[in-house]
């Protein structure tokens, strides 16, 4: 691919053909006055050749030239009479100039059309990135499932097609699969490694861990931004893992570079605003932390409450068994915008949700009004739902909430 920027190029070759017709032009004009004067001096030359062959003609009648003479005679003006001709049909000659400025007239109208196409919509000049070109479709489980299971068949057949690979993995993650759209994501990036793809990967890496970031999610991170310190979605994302961490300084750091990558009036620029303004007060109360066990709530929750399980469910939960507790929004979107984990010891289990446990990017939970809740029980502690998982879900649970509970009695 050209560095050369595609609307620079096409003005050097309309500039380089308008330059070629002036040419051309200029050089048919030259031959156009030769041509006239070529013209004058054939009219001249053919009616002294007629004078002289009247005077041969004259000169056998009265004597003077006998046959074999006026035939030497004739033939020799005959030939003085060709040669001009000749001359002349050469000084007319144009038809092939004229044909090839009639192909650069057609050439620059053609070009200009294509200016104005191309210049009109300057992102057809190059295909658009992989990670731009995948989109899903599916709004409901039912699809979710029938498309999985088609690009799922397409993957086996097309082992090579990196658009089959990223749908399936976009796929996994809109029915929470993060652990399957990892590993499609690492076929993808075997096939396409662009940085947006490695950010993505980063996300879904971490969101199966149950939201840890340390480790490679944050190596293919700094990976992006060391190749290009100005990704928005790295640093987006880097903000997040720091936030996750309860590195204010650092997901403030990341934010406002971010910020300052898009338009003041954007839907981006607003979500990035409202976080940074969300964690200032954090950043400015922050005092050392002490590690705390893996049951305790956070420090400043702002949905509280406790998970209950029934009788029946406590007897089928092995130890160790690992509960996730994490808020979605209610606009239909799978991605956690916080997430809650602990390894109860006993029931209920007391739970708090912040901002400071966001798994992606804005909006951060402060910025929602109302979430769904999920709480569920993983045998295997894998982020992602497993087969003989327990589970339950609470719609229309208002951010700010206390003394929330989520009754766990089956799967």
């Amino acid at each position: 691919m050209s560095f050369l920027p595609p609307w620079l190029g096409l003005i050097l070759l309309l500039l380089c053909l308008g330059g070629l017709a002036a040419w051309v032009l200029q050089r048919g004009l030259k031959r156009k006055v030769f041509a006239d004067d070529s013209d004058v001096q054939s009219q001249i030359n053919r009616q002294i050749h007629q004078q002289h062959l009247a005077d041969v003609d004259r000169a056998l009648r009265e004597g003077r030239l006998n046959t074999e003479q006026h035939r030497s005679a004739r033939d020799e003006l005959l030939r003085h009479v060709l040669d001009d001709a000749a001359q002349a049909v050469g000084s007319r000659s144009g038809g092939g100039l004229a044909v090839s400025w009639l192909w650069i007239v057609v050439a620059l109208v053609l070009l200009s059309g294509l200016s104005y196409l191309q210049l009109g919509a300057p992102q057809s000049w190059w295909a658009a990135p992989l990670s731009q070109r995948v989109k899903i479709s599916a709004t409901t489980p039912e699809k979710l499932v029938e498309q999985t299971r088609y690009w799922l068949q397409t993957t086996q057949e097309s082992p090579e097609d990196a658009v089959a690979w990223l749908t399936l993995a976009r796929l996994h993650a809109a029915q929470n699969e993060y652990a399957l759209s990892d590993q499609a994501l690492a076929r993808v990036l075997s096939l396409a490694p662009e940085p947006d793809l490695w950010i993505e990967r980063a996300q879904m890496k971490a969101l199966s861990l149950g939201g840890i970031y340390a480790g490679e999610p944050w190596q293919w991170i700094e990976n992006v931004l060391r190749e290009k310190p100005l990704h928005l979605n790295a640093l987006v994302l880097a903000g997040s893992a720091a936030l996750s961490e309860k590195k204010y300084e650092a997901a403030q750091a990341y934010w406002q570079r971010a910020l300052a990558l898009v338009p003041d009036d954007s839907e981006a620029a607003q979500g990035i605003q409202q976080a940074l303004t969300q964690i200032a007060s954090q950043a400015q109360t922050q005092r050392p932390e002490v590690k705390a066990p893996a049951n305790s709530v956070d420090e400043r929750p702002l949905i509280q409450g406790e998970v209950r399980v029934s009788s029946d469910v406590q007897t089928q939960i092995g130890a160790g068994a690992t509960l996730f507790v994490y808020a979605l929004a209610e606009d239909g979107s799978r991605r956690p915008v916080a997430i809650w984990r602990g390894t109860p010891a006993a029931w209920p289990v007391r739970f708090g949700l912040s901002d400071s446990m966001g798994m992606g990017a804005p909006p951060l939970l402060s910025s929602l009004t109302q979430v769904r809740l999920v709480a569920r029980i993983s045998k295997t502690g894998s982020a992602q739902k497993q087969e003989g998982d327990f589970q339950v879900e609470l719609p229309g649970v208002k951010t700010g909430v206390q003394g929330v509970v989520l009754q766990i009695s089956g799967r």
